[in-house]
């Protein structure tokens, strides 16, 4: 093992074979690391940020051609989108070491406070308030207000963490909170404000040798931490969202279709109960409105469609071949021999996602089951890892091909369901 070992970097080991996503995570890990920087040695954000990238360099330049060739190929993608991601996002000043900042943390609550005022003071440093200036105890969009100034290096770490402590007093009281960025409801009309205030900003920006200047405005209504300059103006931008009336003639065609489908399906049945859980979970993601859950939630009703596949003969004698191997062996104990037999019993049957993937291809065809396929690739990395190896892959997409498909998917199924009746 020591010989595939290519060396080590901020925690990260990297071997022989060079894994794909270890890389990813470790590019992906640098703006937490230059961040945490920052916090402890009081340094500047490009200050930080030019330590990691020395170190990483000379972490590949110690590598041999080869593997410092296969590395870089890995890596260069990931760099170049955080390098964009950094520079759209970071604001040089002329003195950093000056310029104060300030920060609000504008968010929606699933529950109104119920109390009849009009804001909370917090350790004489924070105040929270109802949006536009509303009562506590109906309105559902708070904003928590700084009322001290800092330098950008100060105020960025406190911001963030500000915001987890927040989030962890809200749900003391049973309150979620959540940004619209998240939300299936509120997901477009954020993107809006966001390309607005970049219109805005880039073309407000004035570029000189080594450093630019933003004009002194910032959005008061955007959602999550937002840091501005203390000197800077609020603008409101009034964007707003409205509902286009829903097509009738659509939900009449669709009741009758799956009247036909249904009125002769005995309802005490396996596939009956299928339906009605599968249905269930379709309907309760489109009530939920965070986009992670409805993703899981739509994979869910595909997997409640599924059924346990074996696997095909060759495999499962060679299944039984080590659970006879093992059994005849004495080199184990008795308890270890019992679970691992659990085990491999229990691989007789293929993988829910391979068994979901089969009815996918069965119900709807090939093109679908390779959708199901990424699908569920997303909703795994959610589940096990809070995130996506692709951080720029939009959510609101991947949440679309999720509902439609798990639609798509039970729909086929009433109507297979029908046929066979």
């Amino acid at each position: 093992m020591k010989g595939n070992i290519i060396g080590e970097i901020f925690g990260f080991i990297f071997t022989r074979p060079i894994e794909d996503d270890l890389v990813v995570r470790l590019v992906y890990s640098f703006p937490d690391l230059a961040m945490k920087r920052v916090e402890e040695n009081g340094i500047s954000e490009r200050e930080a940020v030019d330590d990691i990238k020395n170190e990483f360099l000379n972490f590949i330049n110690n590598m041999n051609e080869d593997d410092s060739s296969e590395f870089l190929k890995i890596a260069e993608p990931a760099l170049l989108a955080k390098e964009s991601e950094y520079a759209s996002d970071s604001v040089n000043v002329m003195d950093p070491d000056k310029t104060k900042w300030n920060f609000y943390i504008r968010f929606k609550v699933s529950e109104s406070l119920g109390v009849d005022k009009k804001s909370l003071m917090l350790l004489d440093q924070f105040v929270i308030e109802a949006d536009g200036g509303k009562s506590l105890k109906e309105e559902k969009v708070l904003v928590l207000r700084n009322k001290k100034s800092l330098i950008h290096r100060e105020i960025l770490p406190l911001s963030k963490k500000v915001e987890q402590i927040l989030i962890l007093a809200f749900a003391e009281l049973g309150i979620g909170i959540a940004y619209p960025g998240s939300l299936a409801s509120g997901f477009i009309l954020d993107k809006i404000r966001k390309e607005m205030e970049s219109t805005f900003i880039s073309h407000h920006t004035k570029v000189f040798d080594g450093y630019y200047e933003i004009p002194l405005i910032h959005f008061s209504d955007k959602f999550g931490v937002e840091l501005f300059q203390e000197e800077s103006l609020p603008w409101d931008s009034n964007a707003t969202e409205e509902k286009e009336s829903s097509d009738v003639t659509l939900l009449e065609n669709t009741f009758v279709d799956n009247y036909n489908h249904l009125k002769y399906t005995c309802i005490s049945g396996d596939h009956f109960r299928k339906i009605e859980l599968a249905s269930s979970i379709l309907a309760t993601s489109i009530y939920e409105d965070s986009l992670v859950s409805k993703i899981i939630l739509s994979m869910t009703v595909i997997e409640v469609l599924s059924e346990k596949t074996c696997r095909d003969n060759e495999e499962i004698r060679a299944l039984d071949f080590l659970v006879q191997s093992m059994n005849e062996a004495n080199d184990f104990d008795q308890k270890v021999k019992d679970s691992l037999t659990r085990t491999l019993e229990s691989m007789k049957f293929q993988s829910i996602g391979k068994s979901c993937r089969s009815l996918v291809k069965r119900l709807l065809g090939k093109k679908d089951s390779k959708l199901f396929y990424d699908l569920y690739d997303y909703r795994s990395q959610l589940v096990h890892t809070g995130s996506l190896k692709d951080d720029h892959k939009e959510m609101y997409k991947i949440y679309s091909d999720s509902f439609v498909l798990a639609k798509k998917t039970l729909s086929k199924y009433i109507q297979q369901l029908s046929k066979a009746s």
